[in-house]
């Protein structure tokens, strides 16, 4: 069984990826879109942690599922009960603070859980983060190495262990940030246009669901370990280029695709990108 854990980058949620699930579903593969927290004290350690329980959920359920236990989810369509609360195509962002229904786990079990633990039998996992996301993606790989497959960053922060989005991020963005923020934890959405949607429909849409982003998560370096090194990876750039993607996914060794369209591609372009994702499990 092939899986996506599709994982939406700052001020998104899981409902980012509503247009680009059913063209995955008519593939035959399953998606998971958790939610990452709002919360004003979140760090990226415990947006890794959603990850990792999500990837945990998926691995136990598929295990439930082998042994022949009662129904998990992962039957029919893709995505069924797996992916977040707000990720069902009817509901915009959950409220800050609210996760999605695959990262209610607590964040000490899903990091204590032995790294790799896979398990025999295990679905074959692409992991996919945009944008902030990828910071996310890379050290949730690098604590479950044998659950994962591939790891995709769809215009992605990626950077070596240590490395925090703020020191990455160009002269001048850290200071623009916390100006947005004035002091508070929570950074304010930027508008539709930020993220190169300038459809009216479309920006409207997109606007009524960003919510605030934990101003913690873009100071908090990563932590990474070999193993994340040992997983292929693969970068999509969008053209565009906005921030150095092209440069962080050389700089970790991930090969690179390009495509045309805005930041937001998986809102603007869905089809194309879902194309892109199909064709990574070969690479």
């Amino acid at each position: 069984m092939t899986a996506y854990v599709l994982v939406a980058g700052a001020w998104h949620g899981s409902w980012a990826w509503e247009r680009i699930v059913p063209v995955l579903a008519s593939a035959g593969v399953r998606t998971v879109t958790p939610d990452l927290s709002a919360d004003p004290d979140a760090g990226l350690d415990d947006h890794v942690a959603e990850v990792v329980a999500a990837l945990d959920t998926l691995n136990d359920a598929f295990d439930d599922r082998s042994h022949g236990g009662a129904s998990d989810g992962l039957h029919g369509g893709a995505s069924d009960g797996l992916h977040g609360a707000a990720s069902d195509g009817t509901r915009g962002a959950a409220p800050g603070g609210q996760r999605g229904a695959v990262s209610d786990r607590t964040h000490g079990a899903a990091l204590n859980r032995q790294e790799g633990a896979a398990g025999g039998g295990s679905p074959d996992v692409v992991l996919v983060g945009h944008s902030y996301a990828g910071l996310v993606v890379r050290q949730a790989a690098a604590l479950r190495p044998a659950a994962v497959r591939h790891v995709v960053l769809v215009d992605g922060w990626a950077g070596p262990d240590g490395a925090a989005l703020f020191a990455l991020a160009p002269d001048g963005f850290e200071a623009a940030v916390r100006r947005s923020a004035g002091g508070r934890p929570l950074i304010p959405p930027p508008p539709p246009e930020t993220f190169g949607v300038t459809d009216p429909h479309d920006a409207a849409w997109l606007r009524e669901r960003l919510r605030p982003h934990p101003l913690r998560t873009f100071s908090d370096a990563t932590t990474l370990t070999p193993a994340v090194d040992r997983i292929p990876g693969t970068a999509i750039l969008c053209r565009p280029a906005t921030y150095p993607f092209e440069r962080f996914a050389k700089e970790v060794g991930y090969r690179t695709v390009a495509i045309d369209g805005p930041h937001d591609v998986m809102l603007t372009r869905p089809e194309p990108l879902a194309r892109l994702l199909l064709d990574v499990p070969g690479h």
